[in-house]
């Protein structure tokens, strides 16, 4: 015996106990006249032992009786006492004690018993159609001819749509300039502006349908309330349609809001369309048996009947679009590219739905068996989110998308679309956090029943602090990476002194040098704050929290004190502002581009190819070759016999023809110039040239200079000296011969100054 029956039977057998109790006086007073002779002894007390066997056994005793009621009326059929009321639903007791009083498997049971039973009244079902004519015939509805209704009912149906169908014949010209108005951050406007218009529409066939039903429909004869459903039916219908025109647009392609072609939108409306139609008219049906009073069990065979086509509708059309729906889904992103969880439901959605499907058509024969229909209207409530979410996604990416083709045909800067981007991820998440509300509330409310509105709103109100505070948090985070993604620049991971073409980009600036360091900074003291914030809001207290990790902090620093010296002299490089990302440098312990670093330590690569990741404590002197400006000094070997002022004024020419060059102008501060003698062996004159550039390519601009100082000074008649020894012999000279040998020493000569230079570059 359960605990609740015993205390349902409580109060029934205390009320027993004390009517006996104060019929034992009276019943002593009316029996004293005639055995007053007699003498009596008073009636002892009842001890609590036998009070609880009382109690135990009428408690045992009414549940065996209530339990041989249920199995000898079993469902369908009537006891005495409820043969009076046949038309009446047996009323259903809650979820929640059904559970309690009632293994899971006996539910099962009473369940098929129930459908069974059901479908049994198949007949009857038939006869309850049949009796739809004589409903609406002229006996019940004032004379009125049934074909004339029926003509003047279909004839307000086609009225109420072709109003439609003439209001957007009427706006199409507004809605086809509105889609091409679709641009940039201009498209939220005409979106909204395309939603307004179809809101027009749609107000324009309510006030027809409405006025059809208040002039021709007005009453509670049959005919009145059939012809009431079924102009409500076919407003309804529109209306619910609209969730699928917005994103669809199957006329309007520069506005939809999929990322879908014109067929597979109009595939997906038309299946739409559809679906939505079956479940109206098929919801009406039961409508119409209610309001002729049908039976329960011929309602609930229609339900079942009703859901199996429902359910084969919905899977069919699932099946006939799941090409269409995945590309939909495919391309719900807001980065450019598809995501993780866009990819994956776009590859299972049917694997999904189709379970689903079947979920809610055994919710809603359970419903329809059982008057229990929580778990069929929680699952419907969870589709309603769900194409909500998947309609405010498509919006959120469509303006995505526009602002990114805008930013690349240069109409707007780049800093626009990510902060446009920035917003959306913050609202996506709102909206997401508000979804998951929504669902928690609907399933703990009208799908289970563990609570009542009441109670979910008191923990939802203080859950609701908290909530705010993870969306400040992420909000604060988004806006972090706009504000330090505006200075973040592209990491080069070349050396100075390389072409364009292979990639050199120059060094990044000292903002986006800081901005990775930064962003950690920023993250830890975000989640601190907020997680501090939102344990306090919960009702914990954070002061020892914060003592806490004050004292493991300091045992931490006392146990790595190497570490905290990295950190802190990394801190100090990069306030002193020593080196920057893409910058050659020279730290003694190896040379390299700086491609990055992080709390602890710094990694550069080598011009071979090697990184080296030194740490911030051992990394002592820098000497950075790519800050401000560049002087490049060389050496060149000329004949001894050169005329030095004609050598100063050809190089002086030859610098500022590299002034002049496009590729070149752009780099020098200061031109190429003589600066003088440098030394003077015995075969020839070691004279130096300098020019000032910028950091970025000085090795490339020196060996132009050398390229053309080999090019152009032979023919000025300025010779490079060369290694080669004349020696006269005492024979008759061979001018031929000595011509040969000449020009074989200043190839020479010029070949041995390009591998000089090379050298020099490579080394460097």
């Amino acid at each position: 015996m359960s605990v609740l029956v015993r205390f349902r039977l409580l109060p029934t057998v205390l009320a027993l106990s004390l009517l006996t109790a104060m019929s034992l006086p009276a019943r002593a007073q009316t029996a004293a006249p005639a055995e007053s002779a007699i003498p009596t002894t008073a009636p002892l007390p009842i001890s609590p032992q036998q009070f609880d066997q009382l109690v135990d056994a009428l408690s045992k005793a009414v549940a065996e009786r209530l339990k041989a009621e249920q199995v000898a009326a079993p469902a369908g059929t009537t006891t005495p006492a409820t043969a009076a009321a046949p038309a009446s639903p047996p009323a259903a007791p809650p979820m929640m004690d059904m559970e309690m009083e009632e293994p899971l498997s006996e539910v099962f049971i009473e369940v098929v018993e129930r459908g069974d039973d059901a479908l049994e009244h198949f007949p009857a079902l038939i006869q309850q159609a049949v009796r739809i004519p004589m409903i609406l015939g002229p006996d019940l509805n004032s004379g009125r001819d049934p074909n004339r209704f029926l003509l003047l009912l279909a004839a307000c149906v086609a009225a109420a749509l072709a109003t439609e169908g003439l209001l957007r014949l009427a706006l199409r010209w507004p809605r086809r300039y509105l889609a091409s108005r679709v641009e940039g951050a201009a498209s939220i406007w005409a979106l909204a502006a395309l939603i307004g218009l179809d809101v027009v529409v749609l107000t324009g066939m309510w006030l027809v349908t409405h006025g059809f039903v208040v002039g021709l429909f007005a009453g509670s004869e049959p005919q009145a309330r059939f012809g009431y459903l079924v102009l409500t039916s076919v407003f309804y219908w529109r209306l619910y349609l609209l969730i699928f025109r917005i994103p669809l647009r199957p006329k309007l392609a520069p506005a939809r809001l999929a990322d879908i072609g014109d067929d597979d939108a109009r595939r997906i409306y038309r299946w739409a369309s559809a679906v939505i139609l079956i479940a109206i008219v098929l919801a009406d049906i039961r409508r119409i048996l209610e309001g002729m009073q049908s039976p329960p069990l011929v309602v609930a065979c229609a339900m079942l009947i009703n859901t199996m086509i429902l359910t084969s509708v919905l899977i069919a059309a699932s099946v006939h679009i799941r090409e269409p729906v995945a590309k939909w889904l495919h391309g719900l992103t807001q980065s450019g590219r598809p995501g993780a969880l866009a990819g994956l439901a776009a590859r299972w959605w049917l694997a999904v739905a189709i379970p689903f499907f079947l979920a809610l058509g055994m919710a809603r024969v359970y419903g329809a068996l059982t008057s229990l229909e929580g778990i069929h209207l929680a699952i419907l409530m969870t589709l309603d989110v769900l194409i909500a979410l998947i309609v405010i996604e498509s919006f959120m990416d469509k303006v995505c998308r526009l602002m990114r083709s805008e930013t690349a045909s240069g109409g707007k800067p780049e800093s626009r679309e990510r902060l446009v981007e920035a917003i959306m991820r913050c609202v996506r998440v709102a909206v997401l956090l508000g979804a998951m509300s929504l669902t928690i509330r609907i399933w703990l409310v009208y799908g289970i029943g563990m609570m009542d509105n009441s109670r979910y709103n008191a923990i939802a109100g203080a859950a609701l602090p908290a909530g705010a505070i993870l969306l400040g948090a992420y909000c604060a985070w988004q806006a972090v990476i706009y504000v330090t993604g505006k200075h973040a620049g592209k990491r080069s991971t070349t050396m100075p002194g390389l072409d364009a073409e292979d990639g050199n980009e120059g060094p990044a600036s000292r903002m986006s040098t800081l901005m990775p360091l930064l962003r950690v900074t920023l993250l830890l003291a975000i989640i601190i704050l907020a997680g501090l914030t939102m344990l306090g809001q919960l009702g914990i207290d954070v002061v020892p929290l914060i003592a806490g990790a004050s004292i493991i902090g300091l045992a931490i620093s006392f146990g790595s004190q190497t570490l905290v010296k990295d950190i802190v002299s990394g801190v100090f490089y990069l306030v002193d502002d020593a080196f920057r990302v893409g910058e050659y440098i020279d730290c003694g312990k190896a040379t390299g581009t700086v491609e990055g670093f992080t709390l602890r330590s710094l990694k550069l690569r080598h011009q071979n190819g090697q990184i080296h990741t030194i740490p911030f404590g051992q990394l002592g002197q820098v000497t950075n070759f790519s800050r401000d400006w560049t002087t490049m000094k060389f050496n060149l070997r000329f004949a001894r016999n050169t005329d030095l002022e004609k050598l100063r004024k050809t190089v002086k020419r030859i610098g500022l023809e590299m002034l002049e060059d496009p590729e070149l102008k752009e780099e020098f501060l200061m031109p190429l110039k003589m600066q003088g003698v440098a030394d003077i062996d015995d075969t020839a004159l070691i004279v130096r040239f300098k020019f000032t550039v910028r950091p970025v390519k000085p090795t490339v601009v020196r060996r132009e200079a050398i390229k053309r100082m080999i090019f152009q000074l032979p023919e000025q008649g300025i010779e490079f000296a060369n290694n080669t020894v004349a020696v006269q012999s005492l024979a008759a000279p061979e001018h031929g011969g000595a011509a040969a040998a000449v020009a074989t020493a200043r190839a020479r000569a010029a070949n041995d100054l390009l591998q000089q230079a090379e050298a020099e570059a490579a080394a460097s």
